[in-house]
């Protein structure tokens, strides 16, 4: 069943946001590619989700048994979660690089599982693809989502 509104929490149509890429249109900016990836969760999209992981993403295979498994695990993500908000709180793009810091409000089984990550895309082949992402627990989330900053994160890293 197609959303009437889109997942990504945008407040725009899902034929207006994030339908257009899952349906095969390239996302223009990695800010457009988060959105829709946080869209394919909620949807269940799993084959999107592998189709828009960068060459080197440590999930990325040709093996085709591999692949149908990340496919079918990915698409089962959805299941007994609700994606509850999605906060873009900095987008930047370099050349063939960018980031995308994001706050993401999920709860699974009735707990809270949210969490913040700063993503790393790549361009290839003239498409933004999902290269990896540093994650920040939600019980490790100032309470202030303002005081988390891409800088923040990568200390936070080591």
């Amino acid at each position: 069943m197609t959303p009437r509104d889109c997942p990504c929490h945008s407040r725009l149509r899902y034929a207006a946001c994030c339908g257009p890429f899952h349906r095969g249109a390239v996302p223009p900016t990695p800010e457009a590619l988060m959105r829709s990836r946080y869209a394919a969760f909620a949807l269940g999209l799993g084959e999107y989700l592998v189709q828009t992981l960068a060459s080197a993403h440590e999930d990325a295979t040709d093996d085709p048994r591999a692949r149908e498994a990340l496919v079918h695990e990915l698409a089962r993500a959805k299941d007994g979660q609700r994606f509850l908000g999605l906060t873009i709180l900095s987008a930047t793009e370099n050349g063939s690089a960018g980031e995308v810091l994001f706050h993401a409000r999920i709860f699974s089984r009735g707990r809270d599982q949210s969490f913040a990550e700063l993503s790393s895309f790549v361009r290839e082949n003239g498409a933004w693809k999902y290269a990896a992402g540093i994650l920040v627990p939600g019980e490790e989330l100032p309470s202030d989502l303002a005081a988390l900053t891409p800088e923040t994160v990568r200390a936070r890293a080591g």
